[in-house]
C-alpha cells in the first residue's frame, strides 16, 4: 500500500501509531558522533580503563556543541517532519538544534553481577518528559523524545523500555486533569504503567536515532553489561497546542496517537482550565552547574596537547556572542524559574525495580 507521507513508510506510520515509537537506523551523521565523542572521557574525568573512578552509573552532561536537526540526522528529522504534520507545525527555535548534552548509563559492579533479569511491570521511574512547561492533553512542548545513540546498545546494556500501551492511560489521566500538571511531574499520569503489557527495550546500534511519541512512557533499564551506554535525549517542539478537533480531519501521526489513546474521533470539548505556562528548563539545573568545570578540563587537555584555548570546541567559550544568545534562547534558558519548584541541583539516580 502506498503511503500518504513523503518519507514514513506505511508500515512506520502504523508502528508509531499503535506503538508509539520508530527505530530508525543509521541516521546520524558519523562526523558528530566521532567528533562529540573524542573528549568524552576528559569531560566526565574518568578513567575509560579503570572502572573504579566510574564513581557514578548515570550521568546527565550540558550542551557545549550543537548543529541544526536537520544537518546532524537529515534521515530521521524527515521523518519528524512526517510525523509533526509538516516542517510548518515545528517550532523554528525551541530544540531546532541537537547538541553534545549525554546521558550516560555506566552500570556498576554489583548490577553487572547479578542474574540480567529485567521486568519492566517491576520497575520504578516511568515517566513522559517535560521540566519546562504546564502540561496538558493538548501540550506539544515536547511533542516528541528523540534517542540519539552514540554507542552501541547491545541487549542487557540499559537501552530505554518503553510501554507501549502506557500512552491510554497517560492521555486518558491528562484529559481527566483539565488543570494541567506543573513539573516536577512526579509522574502520576504514569501510576498505570506497572499494570500494563506491551514493553519493548531499545536495542540499537551507534548512530541510530529512536523516535519517541512525547507522551509514551518510558524509564531506564539496567545495564548488566557495565560499559559506557551514551545516548542524548533531545525533544521536537511543536509551533501550537494539538488541535484535537479538526473538521476536516488532517490530523498528524502525533494528534492520532492520542485520539486513538481516548478512543475518540475528536475532542472538541476540551479546553484547559488554567493558562498556559513555561519556565526555565527545571533539570538544566545541575546540567550547566557541570559545564564550567567540564570546560576547565577541556582547556587543561588541549594545553597539554600544546594547544591554546581557542582549539577548544565549547559554546561556554563564547558568551556575549550572538551565537551564544540563540544558544540560550532554543534551549529556554532565557526564561524564568518557576518560583515554586525552581532548579534541579543534584544529578537524578537510576530507579531500581520495585
Amino acid at each position: 500500500m502506498a503511503s500518504k507521507y513523503q518519507h514514513l513508510t506505511s508500515e512506520e506510520a502504523e508502528h508509531f501509531l499503535t506503538k508509539g515509537w520508530l527505530h530508525v537506523p543509521n541516521a546520524i551523521k558519523p562526523e558528530y558522533l566521532d567528533r562529540w565523542m573524542k573528549d568524552f572521557w576528559t569531560r566526565i574525568d574518568y578513567d575509560e580503563h579503570d572502572k573504579t573512578t566510574w564513581t557514578s552509573p548515570y550521568l546527565h552532561l550540558p550542551r557545549h556543541r550543537e548543529v541544526s536537526a536537520e544537518e546532524f540526522a537529515p534521515v530521521a528529522w524527515d521523518k519528524i517532519v512526517d510525523i509533526c504534520g509538516g516542517e510548518d507545525r515545528i517550532d523554528p527555535i525551541r530544540e531546532r538544534y541537537y547538541g553534545d548534552a549525554l546521558i550516560i548509563n555506566f552500570g556498576t559492579e554489583e548490577i553487572a553481577k547479578r542474574e540480567p533479569v529485567f521486568e519492566p511491570s517491576a520497575q520504578a521511574g516511568w515517566h513522559t518528559d517535560d521540566d519546562w512547561y504546564r502540561m496538558f492533553l493538548d501540550s506539544s512542548g515536547n511533542a516528541m523524545t528523540v534517542i540519539h545513540v552514540f554507542t552501541d546498545i547491545p541487549e542487557q546494556g540499559g537501552g530505554t523500555c518503553v510501554c507501549e500501551d502506557g500512552i491510554a492511560g497517560v492521555v486518558k489521566y491528562l484529559y481527566s486533569h483539565p488543570e494541567g500538571l506543573d513539573p516536577p511531574l512526579a509522574a502520576k499520569h504514569c501510576a498505570h504503567v506497572n499494570e500494563c503489557k506491551q514493553y519493548s527495550t531499545v536495542v540499537a546500534k551507534k548512530g541510530d536515532v529512536i523516535l519517541l511519541h512525547g507522551l509514551l512512557p518510558h524509564a531506564p533499564s539496567p545495564n548488566f553489561l557495565h560499559y559506557a551506554r551514551v545516548i542524548t535525549n533531545p525533544h521536537v517542539s511543536l509551533r501550537s497546542p494539538y488541535n484535537l478537533n479538526r473538521p476536516d480531519g488532517d490530523y498528524s501521526l502525533l494528534e492520532q496517537v492520542i485520539l486513538r489513546g481516548l478512543g475518540r474521533d475528536s475532542v472538541p470539548e476540551f479546553k484547559p482550565t488554567r493558562e498556559r505556562k513555561t519556565w526555565y528548563p527545571r533539570n538544566a539545573g545541575f546540567k550547566r552547574a557541570y559545564a564550567t568545570a567540564e570546560l576547565e578540563r577541556m582547556i587543561a587537555a588541549a594545553k597539554a596537547q600544546g594547544l591554546d584555548e581557542s582549539s577548544v570546541d565549547s559554546l561556554y567559550l563564547r558568551r556575549g556572542t550572538k551565537e551564544f544568545e540563540d544558544f540560550e534562547k532554543r534551549n529556554g534558558f532565557d526564561k524564568e524559574v518557576n518560583g515554586e519548584s525552581g532548579l534541579l541541583m543534584e544529578q537524578h539516580r537510576l530507579p531500581l525495580q520495585t
